[in-house]
This record gives C-alpha cells, sequence and structure tokens, in this order.
C-alpha cells in the first residue's frame, strides 16, 4: 500500500507540473526555440508578461509578447493563447508601439502599452499618448530598457479602436522621432 502510495504521490507531482520549466528561458525556448534561441528583452513576474525575440521559418527575427505564470512547484508555464509576434528589422530604423489586452476571456484582463526602439542609441524614453480620437485616455512616459523595448502596465482598460501617438526622447529630453 506504501508502495503504491508513493507512485500516486509522484504522478501526481509529475501530473501537476505539466508542461512547465524551471526557467522562463526554458519555457520560451521550448515554445518558440525551433529555428532560433530566443533571447528574453523584458520579463516581469508580478503581472507575467515576457517579450522575446527569436527567428522564424525564414530567418526573419520576430518579436513576440506572451504570459506567463508561476505555478504551485515554482515552474514557469506559458500561457500561448494571447501571444501576439511580428516581424521586425533591428538592422534599420525601426519602432513599434502597440496596445494589447492579455487575457479578454478572463475576469482580470491585462492592458498593456509595450513596443521596441531600435537603432536609435540615445532613445531612452518613449512618451506616448492613448486617445479615443476625442478624449486623451491615458498619457504617459515610460523607460526604454537597455534591450531597447518598454513595456507599460495599464490600470485603465483600453480596446482596438483607440489611437496611439508617441515621441521617442532622448536623455536630455529631445524628440528623436514621432509618430501620431
Amino acid at each position: 500500500m506504501r508502495k503504491l502510495l508513493s507512485i500516486l504521490v509522484v504522478a501526481a507531482v509529475v501530473f501537476s507540473s505539466g508542461c512547465s520549466s524551471q526557467t522562463l528561458q526554458d519555457a520560451i525556448s521550448s515554445e518558440y526555440g525551433k529555428y532560433d534561441k530566443p533571447e528574453i528583452l523584458y520579463h516581469n513576474d508580478e503581472v507575467g508578461v515576457v517579450i522575446l525575440l527569436t527567428k522564424d521559418d525564414k530567418n526573419n527575427f520576430i518579436i513576440c509578447r506572451s504570459s506567463y505564470e508561476k505555478n504551485g512547484f515554482n515552474r514557469y508555464v506559458l500561457d500561448t493563447t494571447n501571444d501576439y509576434s511580428m516581424i521586425v528589422d533591428i538592422g534599420k530604423k525601426s519602432e513599434f508601439i502597440q496596445l494589447d489586452t492579455i487575457g479578454n476571456s478572463t475576469d482580470t484582463p491585462l492592458n498593456i502599452v509595450w513596443g521596441g526602439v531600435f537603432h536609435y542609441p540615445r532613445a531612452k524614453q518613449i512618451a506616448y499618448k492613448v486617445h479615443d480620437g476625442q478624449e486623451m485616455i491615458v498619457e504617459n512616459l515610460v523607460n526604454i530598457n537597455k534591450k531597447h523595448v518598454f513595456v507599460d502596465v495599464l490600470s485603465n482598460e483600453v480596446t482596438d479602436s483607440y489611437k496611439l501617438t508617441f515621441d521617442v526622447i532622448d536623455n536630455e529630453g529631445n524628440v528623436l522621432f514621432s509618430y501620431n
């Protein structure tokens, strides 16, 4: 009986850890590492957001935004249901900004503004505005990290109909690029 109980406990542990990984890097490598080793550009354990750079089957660089959680065994589990990815040319002057809602069908959706600024080495911040055409919904200044991405978690609910404008700013407050 003791042996059977031990086997059931081991089976329960293995089953409950499921498709989890000991590190976030291992979790994203198993999902996104088919053509290249993914590089984590940003992650936040409090809200469970990870942004990574990898390559697709045509050798294009892609940036992916995914979400994850830590299970009861302190292991990482990706939730790829609401993933977003796009091809990005990191060798040219390119910048992008996204307005995303992760977990639309849950009781606690997460609204974020995120993006990347590549090939502007002096870029330090993004000044962005979210508006519905008439009314300002959110206006904020967010830092760009050393991997050239930024993320801002919003307390406001956002929709696809909202518009985004932004300025790329250097550490002296000069505007390097504007998108209006």
